[in-house]
């Protein structure tokens, strides 16, 4: 019998129906059979207008696990990843992909969530700065820190470092002044001889939101903000997966919440869905809530410019 043929009957009944393998490799060296464990993970949606019918995409993942065979096709257990193990990789493979659907979501989408009050109260020191800095040439030091507490120094200190970053200020002596990324947003702001400052200071927020959401997330401990974001990727991540909008009635969207992320209070999800809708991130026909053409779109696009999801390959 063929090794492939062999492995891959192994692999359907030792490891189930979820996961595959691909097509072994002889090791010259080491006289063994190596195959690689994969699946193609169905993921099954629905879209609430038509309850009956269930949209069905598979995600494919490679790198799992390995199986291991002798050069007579004899099955070496030691040196193969377990059917748990390959579990456990799939489980966290799922998590990525919340994950990144969620950073994908939020990218796009950051124009449209900086528009919301909660968002925009949160990125008051940023404003801050960016008063400072319209009205004069420079920011210094001594005035970033002067009458602050030690905590609110920290804090600001954080966020200086995360606009330098960005290239929107640079450091000079003492302080900071303007940088590219400032003048370039605030070139396309300007019409006519009339400058736009609030668009201005929401593009700047977008860009922080858009490119470094990650650092929003681990350094700023935004809390406050994630309800809205995760709300948002419960919308969005089943559109993002079947490429086209999927409509979820509320009652869906709390239990994908609680699917990815647990409980959450009623009141605080018609609150955010209205929120989301107001400022167009979102939209709403009848009792059905949905993304938007355009911002899916974009998601689409960003999603198919990103490499796959693969765990690496753990020695053995």
């Amino acid at each position: 019998m063929k090794p492939q043929t062999v492995v891959k009957s192994f692999v359907s009944h030792h490891y189930g129906n979820l996961l595959s393998s691909a097509p072994p490799i002889f090791d010259e060296k080491t006289r063994i059979w190596i195959a690689e464990i994969k699946s193609d993970y169905p993921i099954v949606l629905q879209d609430d207008r038509e309850p009956e019918r269930k949209i069905v995409r598979f995600m494919s993942v490679h790198r799992i696990g390995r199986i291991i065979f002798d050069e007579n096709l004899k099955f070496r257990e030691k040196e193969s990843t377990t059917r748990e193990e390959c579990t456990k990789v799939v489980e966290s493979l799922l998590t990525m992909w919340r994950d990144r659907a969620e950073k994908i979501v939020v990218q796009a989408s950051a124009d449209y969530l900086i528009r919301i009050s909660e968002f925009r109260h949160f990125f008051t020191p940023i404003e801050e700065v960016v008063d400072y800095l319209l009205e004069h040439d420079a920011i210094y030091d001594e005035e970033l820190m002067q009458h602050r507490s030690i905590g609110k120094q920290t804090k600001t200190s954080k966020y200086l470092n995360l606009l330098e970053g960005l290239d929107l200020i640079r450091r000079i002596d003492d302080g900071y002044e303007n940088a590219d990324l400032w003048l370039f947003l605030r070139e396309k702001c300007e019409e006519n001889g009339e400058f736009d400052e609030d668009k201005f200071k929401r593009a700047i927020l977008s860009e922080v939101i858009r490119k470094r959401y990650s650092a929003l997330r681990e350094v700023f401990e935004i809390s406050r903000l994630q309800p809205t974001i995760h709300i948002n990727n419960c919308i969005y991540k089943p559109s993002l997966e079947a490429e086209h909008l999927i409509y979820l009635t509320e009652n869906s969207i709390v239990k994908n919440y609680k699917e990815l992320y647990g409980r959450i209070n009623p009141l605080t999800v018609t609150h955010i869905l209205r929120n989301l809708r107001t400022v167009h991130a979102i939209d709403r026909r009848e009792n059905y809530w949905s993304g938007t053409d355009e911002l899916l779109s974009t998601m689409v696009s960003i999603k198919n410019e990103m490499p796959e999801l693969a765990p690496p390959l753990t020695s053995h």
